[in-house]
């Protein structure tokens, strides 16, 4: 009798973790100004991610999870990421044989100027772009010049430039956005497991817990 109820007691403990579907929202337990990490378990097995701290949420995703023998996977969709920057690019008159203008007129979503710094790469050489200083002036040559433009809070804007004649570019920058998850999978063994909560590792912060609705 004693056998049979450690079989028992044995089959139903593989039951609880050879195939689980998880329902509602986990998040990590945060510690200090760490960043939280919520997952949203959905129906047929779908998922959506997040991670979010002082500054918004820094990452999305979605995808398919699984639950298997003490293993949760995540595996993520295929999903580019969204951009809202507008770069529009007009030739304009030259004033010199040798050299050309770059002009730049920078706002923001409300058209509000804003202060940039712009990178020229490879050689790493920046210029400060502002709304009373905003012209750039350069060799006129047949190159293509890469330039990333930066402003604290915004999207990184990158485009290519030919130094064939002088421009005028108009660009619309818009606040950084959640960087989107990939094509990407994450596969934790899982330590704990009841209807509240689960446990990636040991540490407190490994702790993922059920919100309440």
């Amino acid at each position: 009798m004693k056998k049979i109820l450690h079989i028992i007691i044995l089959l139903t403990s593989i039951s609880t973790f050879s195939q689980e579907n998880l329902g509602g929202k986990y998040c990590s337990i945060p510690i200090g100004e760490s960043d939280v990490t919520c997952i949203d378990f959905k129906e047929n097995n779908h998922f959506e991610y997040s991670v979010s701290g002082c500054l918004g949420t820094s990452h999305i995703g979605t995808g398919i999870y699984e639950l298997k023998n003490k293993i949760l996977k995540l595996e993520f969709d295929k999903k580019e990421q969204p951009t809202k920057n507008k770069v529009k690019v007009t030739e304009i008159k030259s004033q010199s044989e040798k050299n050309i203008e770059f002009e730049f007129i920078i706002t923001d979503e409300n058209d509000l100027p804003l202060y940039v710094n712009i990178v020229e790469k490879p050689n790493i050489k920046g210029f400060e772009i502002y709304e009373e200083k905003n012209k750039i002036e350069v060799e006129k040559n047949k190159s293509k010049i890469k330039y990333e433009i930066l402003s604290l809070g915004y999207e990184t804007v990158e485009l290519e430039l030919e130094h064939n004649s002088s421009k005028k570019i108009e660009i619309t920058m818009f606040p950084v956005q959640a960087k989107v998850i990939s094509e990407k999978v994450f596969e934790w063994n899982l330590t704990e497991l009841n209807e509240n909560e689960f446990k990636i590792g040991t540490e407190i912060w490994n702790t993922f817990r059920k919100m309440k609705k």
